[in-house]
């Protein structure tokens, strides 16, 4: 039935209570003479160990309340078997029998019940420890992004850096003089200034496309997203020889998105185009970026004038580890397609040989009808 000894204090106090009230009702049953089916109250005993008892258990309590009606039955009413205390014997029986029933099928039910929710909980923990990996894999996406882009990167800090140090020097210059010409020292120091908010800037968007964090969603104008992108690869573009034309729509698309999950997709296409177009002889070499509305979506398209994609491929683009490139990891696209539906869109390619490729995607237009969220 139930081990008395186990358990927590509360559990030992119900098993004790159990006892006691089966050992009552079997005395009260057993030497006195009322004209009641005190077996019934067994019932009641039933009831408790549904709260404590297993399946199992509850079995076997039942049967222990069955066999205790029977042997009071037998202890009182040996001499006159066949008398009303038969009718009251077979009554509390039937009662005991029928709770049991019950009990059983609510415990069958209420067990099916803590087995979903239990279902339930696992389900949630495996699609949180999900979405951590997807964060994580995204987040050394944009590592490797950044590797890439190492050069560029150097050349982009560099340069305000080397502007500074010169405008320093000039403003020097114009203070060591016998006449010292203040005004166009000031305009020495301001250009320094400006240099070095362009530098802090150029670091800021570095710093936070390698931050790692939870999504951080916000009303978004994609314009801004496409242009900041852009701008962290404007010495890779210049170094691949690559004309960009951009077309933004008017007014500008807002979306409802985390900042640098979606630049992460455009700088990972736009490199994508980049690349395919180093090696190809077309010339000029041509990147356009439009952003457009599309019934109450907003579009982001990346087309480049390459190569173009083979047919075959088109289907396997966004599959995990799946590359055309010699050294690449084939997770590049397959991010971009999982942040891309985690912001509610859809991402596609589109390609016709020798005619370039085109990557677009697209998202639902923020219900804020372009105002920034306060």
């Amino acid at each position: 039935m139930l081990n008395v000894m186990s358990g927590s204090p509360r559990v030992r106090a119900k098993c004790l209570a159990l006892w006691a009230t089966t050992f009552a009702i079997f005395i009260v049953d057993t030497l006195t003479e009322l004209d009641i089916a005190v077996a019934v109250l067994y019932v009641l005993v039933i009831m408790m160990a549904m709260g404590t008892c297993s399946i199992r258990g509850l079995r076997r309590v039942a049967l222990i309340c069955a066999l205790l009606t029977a042997a009071a039955f037998f202890f009182s009413h040996l001499d006159h078997p066949f008398s009303a205390a038969l009718a009251r014997c077979v009554v509390s029986l039937t009662a005991i029998g029928i709770a049991t029933w019950l009990a059983l099928k609510n415990r069958r039910t209420r067990d099916e019940l803590q087995e979903q929710f239990s279902l339930l909980a696992h389900t949630h923990d495996v699609e949180a420890r999900l979405h951590r990996a997807q964060i994580e894999l995204a987040h050394i996406c944009r590592i490797t992004t950044m590797g890439e882009l190492s050069a560029s990167i150097a050349h982009e800090v560099n340069q305000p850096l080397a502007a500074i140090a010169s405008s320093a020097e000039a403003a020097q210059r114009w203070l060591d003089r016998p006449s010292p010409d203040l005004k166009e020292a000031g305009a020495a120091i301001a250009r320094a200034a400006s240099n070095a908010r362009r530098a802090a800037e150029v670091i800021k968007r570095i710093r936070d496309l390698t931050r790692k964090s939870d999504s951080l969603y916000e009303e978004l104008d994609l314009q801004s997203v496409v242009t900041d992108s852009l701008a962290l690869l404007d010495r890779e573009i210049q170094s691949h020889k690559v004309r960009v034309a951009c077309s933004f729509a008017s007014p500008s698309l807002w979306v409802s998105g985390d900042r640098i999950q979606l630049q992460q997709v455009v700088i990972n296409l736009i490199m994508n185009s980049l690349q395919a177009m180093n090696g190809h002889k077309s010339s000029p070499r041509e990147l356009h970026v439009r952003t457009y509305r599309q019934e109450s979506h907003a579009v982001v398209e990346v087309q480049d004038n390459g190569p173009g994609i083979d047919q075959h491929h088109l289907a396997l683009l966004f599959d995990a580890f799946f590359t055309t490139k010699e050294n690449g990891m084939g997770i590049g696209l397959s991010i971009c397609r999982s942040i891309i539906e985690l912001h509610g869109g859809c991402i596609r390619a589109d390609s016709q040989p020798n005619l370039g490729a085109t990557f677009s995607f697209s998202l639902p237009v923020s219900p804020a009808n372009g105002q920034p969220s306060n």
